[in-house]
């Protein structure tokens, strides 16, 4: 910075030079004034080393405000301002600390207008999402007392994918205060595969597809029921989206102790190509299946990743083109949730 401050000064130094320069050809060419070469040194000498101490003391003085401010870009955050110190000079400092200070008020006051507006919207969805749901829910209630009207049976097929679509609007609202929502307790993972399954069975028979579940029947993770099961909703619906009729999805639990847990769901689709792989997880892709299958909102997996950030479990893709897709959930015993569960306290509570 110091080097900077000198060209910042270029035009004071220019000027001290200058000065000295026509002091030194004044006193070497004005024949009334005699000095000495030793004085004129001695002069030059003393004249340098004032200047020099001058510099250094005011770079010092006028650069140390500036240093802190650049300590503090270097760690900003959001509320930078009120680590800002107040100038102790009146120019050019408080010129620059107004001017942070009127950049400062007009972001919180935009930031302000942005919440309240996204406050608005998110209210209204999910107001509209649960009226929604009054009436599909009435829907379900007509379509399962006809059961021997078979117009009214091929009805649950497309209101299953009405209810999933609204269902997953709704945890789209809820998703930015997941961490308040969540419940971690023991949950049995076939149990949770199980009502997924059960959710989604219409869907199955529609198409003709047979789910397997094989494994370790017996595996317990410790994880919130409702977000983990959406996460599985969201990998079951896209393995049976993907699925050819009379298909097979295959679910298999493994069980490693004091290491990880995991849930891998199979379908025999078309596969990943290799150039879409590292993107299936970014918001809005779809994939050149989504493409060929016109019904790919490139949220569902995007969703699931997001969810299962914060649930502590990394999913894992597994895909071979003309065979299949296999994403596996890894439920690691090295996160907040397992250590809660292993702590003598929580066991001491059971």
């Amino acid at each position: 910075m110091f080097i900077a401050y000198l060209v910042y000064k270029k035009s004071w130094i220019g000027l001290i030079g200058l000065l000295l320069l026509l002091t030194n050809a004044l006193i070497q060419f004005d024949a009334g004034i005699e000095v000495e070469p030793h004085s004129l040194i001695y002069l030059n000498t003393l004249f340098l080393t004032i200047c020099i101490v001058f510099l250094i003391w005011r770079y010092k003085k006028e650069t140390a405000y500036y240093k802190s401010l650049v300590t503090l870009s270097n760690d900003m955050g959001d509320v930078w301002f009120v680590n800002i110190p107040e100038s102790q000079s009146r120019f050019p400092d408080e010129v620059l600390y107004t001017l942070l200070q009127n950049i400062h008020e007009h972001d919180q006051n935009k930031r302000r207008e942005d919440q309240l507006t996204q406050r608005l919207e998110h209210d209204d969805l999910s107001s509209w999402v649960h009226e929604v749901k009054t009436p599909l829910t009435a829907m379900k209630i007509i379509i399962d007392g006809h059961h021997s009207n078979e117009l009214v049976q091929r009805l649950n097929a497309p209101w299953l994918r009405m209810h999933l679509l609204i269902d997953r609007q709704l945890y789209i609202s809820r998703l930015a205060n997941l961490e308040s929502d969540l419940l971690p307790d023991k949950q049995k993972v076939q149990d949770l595969i199980r009502e997924e399954v059960r959710e989604l069975s219409t869907w199955c028979m529609e198409k003709n597809i047979t789910i397997e579940v094989t494994g370790n029947t017996g595996a317990i993770v410790y994880t919130d029921k409702k977000w983990c099961g959406f996460v599985m909703r969201q990998l079951l619906t896209n393995a049976i989206k993907y699925s050819p009729t009379d298909g097979k999805v295959s679910i298999h639990m493994d069980l490693q102790e004091n290491k990880y847990v995991s849930v891998s769901i199979k379908d025999e689709g078309p596969g990943i190509q290799s150039h879409d792989l590292p993107r299936i997880f970014d918001k809005g892709f779809t994939g050149e299946n989504g493409r060929v299958q016109h019904a790919a909102t490139g949220i569902g997996l995007y969703l699931a990743q997001e969810i299962s950030k914060k649930l502590h479990i990394r999913l894992e893709v597994a895909t071979a083109v003309g065979e299949g897709t296999s994403i596996g959930m890894i439920f690691s015993s090295d996160n907040p949730f397992e250590r809660i569960r292993r702590s003598p306290l929580y066991n001491r509570h059971e």
